[in-house]
């Protein structure tokens, strides 16, 4: 599963504008709270609408996030919501974006904090509705910090480059030979990246990437990066390209496991004693 930032602040405090510029370091999709509202026609800003919107975008947000890495940029002012949307969704990454209120009735080029401090706007957070930020999320002065400063914070305390172990292969299916031999790496404290070939569908390739994908979720959950590659002829390396190429050998028993002989005993059953 893939990190949820979920960036949360009064409006006008620079939450979309973070966001889009944290995108293009992480290639994640955005949900932006005001747009989402507009899409689905949704001007509820009660209390419970509010709630109700909350979780509705941290539901989408799970699901984008089993493909990509997903940044929520939305007001979302009720702390005790975000608390239950973090103890429902583990791989969500709460960051503060502060921003004091002058700074933002200045930003606002849609003069809707003018509206409500002149009462035409109802339901406004930082007005009308309080706005409550929370007490263990990475704070982002965003009033202080410019934008670039801001995606470098959130960079370096959350995206901090890694360094994997591969496993290339097409996983048709994957057997208890791959098992043992990712377990090995993890066991090793190691990380592991899986690269799945997008092999076409046929008789030696009988299964789609999703389901590839949901055999090592069933096995290993969270543990493994899944990555889809194109079906790749040959890997290419020059000199001194910093990586190496390591050959794992596993019990005699363990390395007879035949991916060929699994998708021959699944197609003939009846072959099989």
């Amino acid at each position: 599963m893939n990190q949820i930032i979920w960036l949360t602040g009064l409006p006008c405090s620079g939450k979309t504008t973070i966001a889009r510029e944290l995108a293009k370091h992480i290639n994640a999709e955005i949900l932006d709270g005001d747009e989402i509202r507009l899409i689905i026609d949704n001007q509820d800003f009660s209390t419970e609408g509010r709630r109700k919107h909350m979780l509705m975008v941290a539901e989408m947000a799970e699901r984008f996030s089993r493909y990509t890495p997903v940044i929520v940029a939305l007001v979302s002012p009720i702390k005790s919501v975000r608390d239950e949307i973090k103890k429902q969704y583990p791989n969500v990454v709460e960051v503060f974006v502060n921003c004091n209120l002058k700074e933002c009735i200045r930003r606002d080029v849609k003069g809707l904090y003018k509206k409500a401090l002149a009462g035409a706007i109802t339901n406004f957070t930082g007005i009308s509705d309080p706005y409550e930020p929370p007490t263990d999320a990475l704070e982002i002065h965003s009033d202080t910090l410019n934008v670039a400063e801001s995606v470098q914070l959130i960079l370096d305390n959350y995206f901090a480059p890694k360094k994997y172990s591969m496993f290339i292969g097409r996983f048709q299916p994957l057997h208890d030979g791959h098992i043992s031999l990712i377990r090995k790496v993890l066991d090793e404290g190691k990380q592991v990246c899986v690269a799945l070939r997008h092999t076409p569908i046929d008789e030696k390739n009988p299964y789609s990437v999703t389901e590839r994908k949901e055999m090592f979720r069933k096995i290993f959950g969270d543990t493994v990066k899944i990555i889809v590659i194109p079906d790749i002829e040959d890997i290419c390396y020059g000199r001194e390209v910093g990586w190496g190429i390591r050959e794992i050998r596993l019990d005699s028993h363990i390395e007879a496991i035949s991916a060929t002989a699994i998708r021959a005993a699944q197609n003939n059953p009846d072959q099989t004693s």
